[in-house]
C-alpha cells in the first residue's frame, strides 16, 4: 500500500517521537550500569530526566514541522496528481530525512548542555557526572537516530517515486555539477563508515573511563576511611602525634580536620571534582577531602584512542567512497553513451567492470534494457516504413481513381449540357438538373481527392497574384450555392468597401474558400452562411469570415474538421470525407495565411480566413 502525501508528515512525525522514545529508554536502562550511578544520583535525578525527555520531544515535533513546512504544496500537488511541481521543492522533501536528523540530535544536545546548569542539575550529581550522562545521551540518541534516519528516508523515496519525471530530472539538475554530486556520494559513504565507529569508539571510552573513575573513587574514599580509623582515631585518650599525621595526610592528597562533635559515616562530591568523606571517631569525627580521581585517570589515552580508532575509520570510509563513486561515474558514462545508433547496432555495451555488485547489477539492467530498446526500436523502425507504404500506396490510389474518373464524369456532365439544350418535359428537364447538379458535386469530390493527394505528397503549388477579394469570394459563394442546391441554405457574400487587394492564387483560393463555405454550410441546418470580407483595423492580413447561423459547429468538433479521415464517422454525417477542410487550411497556409475558428456572440460558429493584403506589402 502505498503512503499518502497527506499522511506523510504524520509518518515522519511518528518515527521522529519514536527515536526520541527509545533514546529516552537507552539512557535510562544503561545509565546505571554503564556509568555505575550511586542511588542517591539516580533518585534525584528522576525529575529532570522526564523533564529533558518532554522537552526532547516538544523540539523534535517543532523541527519535523518546520522542516516539512516548505514541501507542503508539492505534498498537495502529488495528492491530486499534479504534472508540474516545484523542482526545488523536491529537493527539499528529498533533504528532510537528514534535515529532521540533524536537528534531533542538536535538541538532544542542547537539551543536555541545559541539564549542566546548577539551577536545573541535582544537588547530589556533580558537574563531572553530569557531563558523562550527557555524553551518554549523546550516543544513545545517534545511535536511535540511524534507524529513524532509515526509516525516513524509505518513506520519503517511495513519495519521491510519485514525482513527475520531468521535475524529477529537473531536480537532479538542481545538484549543480556531476563532480558536486560524486563527492556527496563520497560523503555519505564516508559518514555512514565514521558514524558507527565514533559512536562505539566514544561509548567504549565512557564506559571505561566510568568504571575506571568510579573504581578509583571507591578505592580511595575506602583509603581514607581506614586512614581517618586507622590513624586518626585515639588509642585511649591519646592524641599525641595527631598533628604530624594531619601533615603527613596532606603530603599524600588528603585533607583532613577534626572536629570533636559526632557524626556519621557519609560522603559527597562537588563540582571541582572532591570527595568529602565524613568519618567518625571516638571523640568525634574526621572530615577528609581529596580527588574523586587522579588527574592521570587515562581518559586522555583513552579518547586519543577514540580518536585514532575514527581516523582509521575515516580514512577507511574515504577510500570506500571514492571507489564507489568512480564506478557510479563509470555507470554514468556508459548509460550516457547509450544512443540510438549503437543500440540498433546491437551486441553487449558494458566495455568495463565496476567493483561494487549492486553498481554491477545496475549497469547489467541497463544493458538489458537496452536489448529490449533495441527490439522495440527495431519494431518502430518497420512500422514506420509500413506506415509510409501505406500513405504512397493511398496517394497513388486515390490519384489514380481521381483521374480515371475524371473522364467519365466530363463525358456525362457535357452530354447532360447537351441534352438540356433539347425539347424536354417538366419533369425531364427536373431530372437532368439532377444529374448534372449531383455530376458537379462528384467532380468537385474528384478534384479534391486529387489535390489532397498533391498535398500529402508536397506537390500541391500556388501562383500568388495581386487580386481584388470580390474575384476570390464572389466564384467561392457561386460554386457553392451550385453545390449546395437543395440543401435550403442561403449563402450570402458581402465586401466590404475600399479593402486592398491581396496576394493569392485565385482559382487554389476560390478552391479552398468553397470547401469551407460548403462545411459551414452543411453546419447550417436551413439557416445562413455570410461570407464577409474585411480588412482589420489593425493587422497587415485580409479576413474573409464565413459565418455560420443557428446552433453551428460544437467546440470539440471545430479542430477536428481539419483532420482528414482521422474522424470520418463524423465527417460523413455531415456529407463529407473530411478532406476539403483539410486541402484548405493547406491552400490557405501555402499563401502564407491561417484558418482558425471562433463562436459568435449568437452562439453559431464563424471561420476566419487570414491572407495576405496589399496593406502588409506597403508597410513591408
Amino acid at each position: 500500500m502505498k503512503l499518502s502525501p497527506r499522511t506523510l508528515v504524520l509518518r515522519l512525525l511518528a518515527i521522529d517521537l519514536v527515536g526520541c522514545l527509545a533514546t529516552g529508554l537507552l539512557v535510562v536502562a544503561f545509565a546505571p550500569r554503564l556509568l555505575l550511578l550511586d542511588p542517591a544520583v539516580l533518585a534525584a535525578s528522576r525529575a529532570l530526566v522526564v523533564w529533558a525527555w518532554l522537552a526532547l520531544v516538544a523540539l523534535a515535533v517543532g523541527a519535523t514541522l518546520v522542516t516539512l513546512r516548505p514541501v507542503r504544496p508539492l505534498l498537495e500537488a502529488l495528492e491530486v496528481g499534479a504534472k508540474r511541481v516545484d523542482p526545488k521543492q523536491v529537493m527539499a522533501l528529498y533533504a528532510a530525512p537528514a534535515r529532521i536528523v540533524t536537528l534531533g540530535i542538536a535538541g538532544t544536545l542542547a537539551v543536555g548542555l541545559a541539564t549542566l546548569a546548577a539551577p536545573l542539575r541535582p544537588d547530589t550529581t556533580d558537574l563531572y557526572t553530569q557531563v558523562e550522562l550527557v555524553l551518554l545521551a549523546m550516543t544513545m540518541a545517534c545511535v536511535a537516530a540511524l534507524p529513524a534516519y532509515v526509516a525516513m528516508r524509505a518513506s520519503v523515496a517511495g513519495m519521491i517515486e510519485r514525482v513527475p519525471v520531468a521535475a524529477a530530472r529537473e531536480a537532479i539538475e538542481v545538484l549543480d555539477t556531476r563532480q558536486r554530486r560524486m563527492a556527496r556520494l563520497r560523503q555519505r559513504l564516508l559518514m555512514a563508515v565514521v558514524a558507527p565507529v565514533a559512536f562505539v569508539a566514544l561509548g567504549a571510552s565512557l564506559l571505561v573511563h566510568a568504571h575506571l573513575r568510579t573504581y578509583e573513587a571507591s578505592s580511595r574514599l575506602d583509603d581514607a576511611v581506614e586512614l581517618a580509623q586507622g590513624v586518626f582515631d585515639t588509642v585511649e585518650g591519646d592524641v599525641r602525634g595527631r598533628k604530624a599525621a594531619i601533615e603527613a595526610a596532606h603530603a599524600h592528597g588528603f585533607d583532613v580536620d577534626v572536629s570533636r562533635s559526632s557524626a556519621l559515616l557519609s560522603a559527597t562530591h562537588d563540582d571541582e571534582g572532591l570527595t568529602v568523606s565524613t568519618v567518625p571517631l571516638s571523640d568525634g569525627h574526621a572530615t577528609v577531602r581529596f580527588e574523586s580521581a587522579p588527574s592521570g585517570s587515562g581518559a586522555g589515552l583513552y579518547l586519543a584512542l577514540s580518536i585514532v580508532a575514527i581516523a582509521v575509520a575515516g580514512a577507511l570510509g574515504w577510500r570506500i567512497g571514492s571507489l564507489f563513486a568512480d564506478d557510479v561515474q563509470l555507470a554514468t558514462r556508459e548509460l550516457d553513451a547509450t544512443g540510438v545508433a549503437e543500440l540498433l547496432r546491437g551486441g553487449p555495451r558494458i566495455r568495463a567492470l565496476p567493483r561494487f555488485q549492486s553498481v554491477a547489477s545496475l549497469m547489467q539492467a541497463a544493458d538489458q534494457m537496452g536489448g529490449v530498446f533495441r527490439e522495440f526500436a527495431s519494431a518502430q523502425e518497420r512500422a514506420i516504413e509500413a506506415r509510409a507504404a501505406t500513405e504512397r500506396m493511398r496517394g497513388l490510389f486515390l490519384a489514380s481513381m481521381s483521374h480515371d474518373l475524371k473522364a467519365p464524369l466530363n463525358a456525362i456532365l457535357g452530354f447532360t449540357d447537351l441534352v438540356g439544350r433539347g425539347q424536354l418535359s417538366d419533369g425531364q428537364r427536373e431530372s437532368v438538373q439532377i444529374i448534372a447538379q449531383r455530376g458537379h458535386e462528384l467532380l468537385y469530390l474528384v478534384d479534391t481527392i486529387l489535390d489532397a493527394a498533391r498535398v500529402e505528397a508536397g506537390e500541391l503549388t500556388v501562383s500568388p497574384e495581386w487580386t481584388r477579394v470580390g474575384d476570390v469570394v464572389m466564384p467561392a459563394v457561386l460554386d457553392a450555392r451550385e453545390l449546395t442546391a437543395g440543401m435550403h441554405v442561403d449563402i450570402i457574400g458581402e465586401i466590404q468597401p475600399g479593402v486592398p487587394r491581396v496576394l493569392v492564387d485565385p482559382a487554389r483560393l476560390t478552391q479552398g474558400l468553397t470547401a469551407i463555405i460548403l462545411v459551414a454550410s452543411r453546419f447550417a441546418e436551413k439557416g445562413n452562411v455570410v461570407v464577409r470580407a474585411a480588412m482589420p483595423t489593425s493587422g497587415e492580413q485580409m479576413r474573409i469570415d464565413v459565418e455560420v447561423s443557428g446552433r453551428g459547429i460544437s467546440p470539440a468538433d471545430r479542430e477536428k474538421i481539419f483532420d482528414a479521415f482521422k474522424h470520418a464517422d463524423r465527417a460523413r454525417r455531415h456529407g463529407s470525407l473530411g478532406l476539403g477542410p483539410s486541402l484548405a487550411r493547406a491552400i490557405v497556409e501555402l499563401h502564407g495565411g491561417g484558418i482558425d475558428v471562433d463562436t459568435t456572440e449568437a452562439g453559431g460558429t464563424v471561420f476566419h480566413v487570414w491572407v495576405p493584403s496589399e496593406r502588409g506589402a506597403s508597410r513591408g
